[in-house]
């Protein structure tokens, strides 16, 4: 079949982006797939980042293929160190700093940045996670750090704590409430896992936040509001990310908490779609690889003529952490009603927790420790979409 919209750009080259061009090419052979990289465009699993420390894994361990690996395997063209300026939604097209890309269908895949801390401007010592790249400096503070500060107990900070843990560090985390991992999951989970790293030596405290940074020679001073300041090696902010939504602002397509789609993942503009960290599809942003493998499947479809909706059956989320291991399905409601039950359980046999709500039930579970291996036992409880509860 000869397909009409036969030239797509996707600017990004993320695990969406090539999540995305792969799919296509499963598609169609002959589709013109471009993707524009602000980097060098290898590729790589982002969930390694958190962890690659507790495999011993270097940046190069961790990426899968070179941008020209990518060009080769799967016949896409990649741009590669090229700042998009500007969308050009009249003429189709993406304005780069010296030439111009036409498109038929453009795909925003463009990610997401790390949350700041208001009125603290970053100092060296000072690092977030969130690229392969944050990570190779990561590993360059790390060879004359010993005390480390993490702030942030959610998914990434409780990761990267409990790695540099194992890995020999003197390790201190910062978190807005006395649970690990709130509100994800219940406080009673959370207070187990968060006494689990205590016990593997984390210096846990609670504070309303940092309020200041000062570089005090190769280290680095934090203020808190209610502790008084301590001096550290490195500080590793894990205070979440939030959707790149700038491009499309300019653009003046729909703006949310992400870039507003439909639920074939299409914007304002028939010819733009957005996948990934930076899309806000079915009203959520969803920045785990099981929904942007979701989104990924569906748009490819509906580029190439076949169109349909991005579903969401019921993912699980794996928190990296060997030695205290947890599998949940987070609650995945817009506006989330119900609340969280204990089961019973065996001590040794680990902690299990479902959200209900009052009239359609589970809606989202919590294993931990050996009860993860119920982990099929729960999926099939769950409804065949988390979309039946948004």
């Amino acid at each position: 079949m000869q397909l009409k919209n036969n030239k797509i750009v996707i600017i990004g080259s993320g695990m969406a982006a090539y999540m995305l061009a792969q799919n296509i090419r499963q598609e169609s052979a002959d589709i013109d797939i471009t993707i524009i990289a602000e980097r060098d465009g290898r590729f790589y699993p982002k969930p390694m980042l958190s962890t690659a420390l507790f495999h011993k894994k270097t940046p190069s361990d961790i990426e899968t293929a070179s941008s020209n690996e990518m060009m080769s395997k799967y016949a896409i063209n990649i741009m590669t160190n090229q700042k998009v300026h500007e969308i050009d939604r009249k003429n189709q097209s993406v304005i780069l700093s010296e030439q111009t890309v036409h498109y038929d269908k453009l795909v925003l895949a463009v990610g997401s940045i790390a949350n700041e801390i208001p009125n603290i401007s970053p100092t060296d010592g000072y690092v977030s996670i969130n690229a392969i790249e944050d990570y190779e400096v990561l590993l360059q503070k790390l060879d004359q750090a010993k005390k480390i500060l993490v702030i942030g107990s959610g998914l990434v900070g409780v990761e990267f704590a409990h790695d540099l843990l194992q890995s020999g560090y003197e390790v201190s985390m910062v978190s807005q409430d006395v649970s690990a991992l709130w509100p994800l999951i219940p406080r009673e989970i959370g207070i187990v896992c968060r006494d689990h790293l205590i016990s593997r030596g984390l210096d846990w405290f609670v504070d309303k936040g940092v309020i200041g940074l000062k570089s005090n020679h190769d280290q680095i001073t934090v203020q808190f509001s209610e502790h008084p300041e301590k001096t550290y090696d490195l500080v590793l902010s894990a205070i979440g990310i939030k959707p790149r939504i700038e491009l499309a602002k300019a653009a003046n397509l729909d703006i949310n908490l992400g870039i507003v789609t439909d639920a074939w993942g299409k914007t304002n503009d028939p010819n733009i779609y957005a996948l990934g960290d930076c899309a806000e599809i079915h009203g959520l942003v969803l920045t785990y690889v099981a929904p942007i493998k979701q989104q990924a499947l569906a748009i490819a479809k509906s580029l190439t003529g076949n169109k349909t909706k991005i579903s969401y059956p019921p993912m699980p989320v794996v928190v990296k952490m060997p030695t205290f291991p947890l599998t949940l399905v987070p609650v995945r409601q817009v506006h989330p009603t119900g609340e969280w039950c204990m089961h019973q359980n065996d001590e040794n046999d680990g902690l299990i927790a479902g959200f209900y709500h009052p009239e359609k039930g589970l809606q989202g579970f919590v294993l931990a420790g050996p009860a993860t291996r119920l982990r099929n036992e729960w999926l099939k409880k769950m409804p065949e979409s988390i979309l039946d509860s948004a």
